[in-house]
């Protein structure tokens, strides 16, 4: 089909999209002047030293090190959980209320001290006055010194249950910073007339550690928990574990800490690193494999719990093999394909059997010959192009 003619002007991607002509075989038609106006590159497959590999399968799973178990700090029941499963929450969301009984009961303690410290000090201030006056007396000959010593004696007295009072307070108000109280709150809770605030301040809410989904939910309003309950499960999905299963003979050539590709089907033309953190120092004495472990740096969240993946393992030796930017590289019904240039403005889809990536080039097994030219920046539209013409005549 011949290229439309068009002026050279400046078009964004959008409108460069539309000059595409495709037909049903798979060949995409891009005038010249398009290429330029949509910023169409091209580069030629060579054959360049590519670090070996080791492919195997393996699936995503939660970083151990990224899962908060939530729990209740002590005894109570269940009053509202904020959250549903598959939620994500961030840092300071709340995720649990309950009514705390130890800290309702530490308040009422922490009231009874304060009521308590009330009453030493009113007598303290009452010696006070009398040691005061008997000084004065003693002073005149009005009284026996011994009767102004027995006096002194009872205002020491007064004096150390008034410390010992304030200890007491100090210790249960410590007991409440623990269970999450505020300075502010234990100044509410001084607040005689704020009744109200001393009826609801044992209502704990726990708030989300770190971000993350909510992967579990163990409880319903009403239940009663203790310390020992798991209550719900947050994990931070950012980086995850991609396990997989290491046969015996290859174990020699994947040094820990060695960087990995993972790929999923999901998104056939994504590719997330990663490095090895773990070998497992047992076999499998059926399969006679170790499971090796992949940290993953996991942008978006695009990689679920449970999704198979492929892993490719960098085995530290190269061999010579063809290769193509790896931009170059799109997927069609989860095949890779690339568009091969046939002449100015024909390009054709391609599929190919792709190997190992390495420093942004892609190792091609099959489906390309050294000297080939393919788009690299670019390959997107044409991929969208030929979808949309292909689907057409599918109907």
């Amino acid at each position: 089909m011949p290229a439309r003619e068009g002026p050279a002007t400046e078009v964004s991607n959008e409108a460069t999209h539309d000059e595409y002509e495709t037909e049903a075989t798979g060949i995409v038609q891009i005038p010249v002047e398009a290429q330029k106006a949509g910023e169409i590159e091209t580069e030629q497959a060579v054959v360049r030293a590519i670090e070996s590999s080791i492919q195997v399968t393996g699936v995503v799973s939660a970083d151990q090190a990224r899962v908060a178990r939530i729990r209740p700090l002590a005894r109570g029941l269940i009053e509202t959980v904020f959250v549903q499963q598959g939620e994500r929450a961030e840092q300071g969301d709340p995720l649990v209320s309950y009514d705390n009984i130890e800290l309702g009961l530490a308040i009422g303690e922490f009231l009874s001290a304060n009521a308590d410290l009330r009453s030493r000090h009113a007598r303290l201030k009452a010696q006070e006055t009398i040691l005061s006056r008997s000084r004065r007396m003693l002073e005149v000959g009005a009284i026996a010194r011994t009767e102004h010593e027995i006096r002194n004696a009872r205002y020491n007295d007064a004096q150390a249950q008034v410390n010992a009072e304030q200890a007491r307070v100090a210790q249960f108000e410590e007991q409440l910073h623990r269970f999450g109280l505020t300075e502010e709150d234990i100044e509410r809770l001084h607040e005689e007339e704020d009744t109200g605030f001393h009826r609801t301040a044992s209502i704990t809410t726990l708030r989300a550690p770190s971000p993350g989904i909510v992967t579990a939910i163990e409880v319903r309003p009403g239940e009663t928990v203790d310390g020992s309950s798991g209550l719900l499960t947050l994990t931070d999905i950012s980086r995850v574990w991609v396990l997989a299963d290491i046969f015996e003979h290859d174990l020699g050539s994947i040094p820990l800490g060695n960087s990995v590709s993972v790929r999923v089907p999901a998104y056939p033309e994504a590719t997330f690193r990663g490095r090895i953190t773990y070998i497992s120092d047992v076999l499998e004495l059926e399969t006679r494999a170790a499971q090796v472990r992949c940290v993953v740096e996991n942008p978006g969240s695009l990689l679920k719990l449970g999704m198979f993946a492929t892993i490719e393992i960098r085995g530290g030796s190269s061999v010579e093999s063809l290769a193509v930017p790896a931009s170059a590289i799109q997927g069609v019904n989860g095949r890779p394909v690339v568009f091969v240039k046939r002449s100015d403005s024909t390009f054709e889809l391609s599929e190919v059997e792709t190997g190992v990536e390495a420093d942004g080039w892609m190792e091609i097994r099959d489906g390309l010959s050294a000297g080939d030219t393919v788009i690299t920046s670019g390959s997107f539209y044409a991929k969208t192009a030929t979808l949309r013409e292909l689907i057409g005549h599918s109907h």
